[in-house]
């Protein structure tokens, strides 16, 4: 894992291009779903009699990956963690708006959890809701 951060910054197209692994057209070659944290500080400039200000990416089109959940950390103007930030990206001939947007909930359920107790066991996370859980036990 050391060595892979290391090396963050080198392109994706990149490491494909050197790892040359086995290629499959219905699937993209390393993996199908990412999940993005972007928790580095930003950047201040300054610049004497020069104004910089940021500006966002264009939005995409398609999704490079079959699922891809990308989070940046908000932060207050002391600099503080202030909360995330997420969008999700996804291939619409594998995922529907309400699959995703489900996902999202359980996800954020997940992180509720955590940030509120650090030191909660994984097992007794709860990814579902009542419901969903009631259906799959006791249903199913």
């Amino acid at each position: 894992d050391l060595a892979a951060y290391a090396h963050q910054d080198v392109p994706f197209e990149r490491l494909v291009e050197e790892l040359n692994p086995s290629r499959s057209l219905s699937r993209t070659p390393l993996f199908q779903v990412m999940l993005a944290l972007q928790n580095v500080p930003e950047a201040a400039w300054d610049l004497p009699g020069v104004r910089v200000s940021p500006e966002p990416p264009p939005p995409r089109l398609a999704a490079r990956f079959d699922l891809a959940v990308s989070m940046v950390e908000r932060r207050d103007a002391l600099g503080a963690p202030a909360g995330l930030d997420g969008e999700i990206l996804y291939a619409t001939d594998l995922f529907d708006a309400d699959t995703v947007r489900a996902l999202a909930q359980r996800l954020t359920r997940v992180l509720d959890q955590v940030a509120a107790d650090p030191g909660i066991r994984l097992s007794d996370v709860d990814v579902l809701t009542a419901d969903e859980r009631a259906r799959v036990v006791e249903r199913w």
